[in-house]
């Protein structure tokens, strides 16, 4: 049902060709439904997507107020396990017909597993993808992951304002003793072709230092289980951004003592995916830290540019060095992932053998692979679309 849900609603005239091509662009990098991606870009309001579906299924549609307010025995009617497998929420009970609501109505061996499960009829009921999430960590105590923030846009009317007057020319505050690069003279509007990104100069602008055409020998030397070129192979054929996340962390981890990726959605930052010395960081993905407040996760997204020195003393900063198991370095380099105009992801690297001044424009081209294997994602999806 997704992969043809943003057909119908372009052929519909709910949204345009180009909202739906952006669209993809934002599901592939954050994940989640397209329906997800469609109210969180301020394209589509959800009641008004969840009515659309309504008609176009033939299923009536789940009231917010009965997901949100479930006795605890209703809770109780179909299993946890199910309803973590199958997100699925149960609304009522009616002698033998058990209301519940859904994401995909249509998946049919779903409602059979309930109905043998609980020994009901299934009556299936239409609801939004962010309606059961929200359902589902209230009743049952299953969190949201990170992607799922909602975005501070008001709905359509203001995103499509927002887009009209463009972006807004917010300052950075630099702590003197960092040592940020100079923001780059073209802003990245849109997301560049493979051949583009090959043949850009990554270094910051500003820079009398040339990008080399390879890592240094150093560097090699250093990453001998995982080399570049295996990096490369496996970013081309990465299945969905949660690889992507896995092999870019996994590489530098192998140099670096500790690694992070953020994921930059809205105001806030979140936790994607971190190591330490090596070791996976258990509960990293429940990280958030917002925007507004002063922290190097702001300055980078801000100045669109990456940093490199110490951190200030800011509680940003000591929450996002607390979810990667405290301590304080020296010095820090962090390289922000731009597509579609803005910051949508950070890698965070500290410690290691070489001075980390050495290692930016070899992070910067690690980034700017991970670019190029959304940029396929994306392509992948479109061709799904056709």
């Amino acid at each position: 049902m997704a992969i043809k849900l943003g057909e119908i609603l372009v052929e519909s005239g709910k949204i345009t060709q180009a909202e739906l091509d952006e669209t993809l662009k934002s599901q592939v990098i954050f994940g989640g439904k397209i329906g997800t991606n469609l109210i969180e870009m301020g394209y589509i309001e959800e009641e008004e997507l969840a009515q659309f579906l309504s008609k176009k299924l033939g299923v009536p549609c789940a009231k917010k107020e009965h997901l949100f307010n479930l006795s605890p025995a209703t809770a109780k009617l179909i299993p946890e396990e199910t309803v973590r497998k199958y997100r699925v929420i149960p609304l009522g009970l009616d002698k033998k017909k058990l209301y519940v609501a859904m994401e995909d109505p249509s998946n049919l061996a779903s409602i059979d597993e309930i109905s043998f499960i609980t020994g009901f009829i299934v009556i299936p009921m239409i609801a939004t993808e962010l309606s059961i999430i929200l359902a589902l960590e209230k009743h049952y105590g299953i969190k949201r992951e990170t992607r799922y923030i909602t975005v501070a846009n008001g709905g359509r009317r203001q995103a499509r304002a927002a887009r009209s007057t463009g972006p807004s020319q917010a300052t950075v505050s630099t702590p003197p003793s960092a040592k940020p690069a100079p923001p780059p003279e073209e802003e990245v509007i849109e997301l560049p072709l493979l051949s583009e990104l090959a043949e850009m100069e990554i270094g910051p602008a500003g820079s009398s230092a040339p990008a080399p055409a390879s890592f240094s020998t150093a560097a090699k030397e250093t990453i001998d289980k995982y080399t570049i070129d295996t990096l490369s192979m496996e970013l081309a054929e990465a299945e969905d951004r949660d690889a992507i996340a896995s092999l870019i962390v996994t590489f530098a981890g192998q140099e670096f003592d500790r690694v992070a990726l953020f994921m930059v959605k809205g105001n806030t930052a979140g936790g994607w995916s971190a190591v330490s010395q090596g070791k996976p960081l258990a509960g990293f993905e429940e990280f958030q830290v917002p925007l507004k407040a002063p922290s190097v996760l702001q300055i980078v997204t801000e100045g669109k540019s990456f940093y490199l020195g110490p951190l200030a003393d800011t509680p940003g900063n000591g929450t996002m060095l607390a979810a990667l198991g405290g301590g304080k370095p020296v010095t820090a380099l962090l390289v922000p992932l731009v597509m579609m105009g803005r910051v949508v992801s950070i890698l965070y690297v500290e410690g290691g053998k070489q001075p980390l001044g050495e290692r930016v424009v070899d992070m910067q081209k690690v980034i700017g692979k991970a670019a190029m294997a959304f940029e396929i994602l994306i392509l992948k999806s479109k061709i799904l679309m056709t």
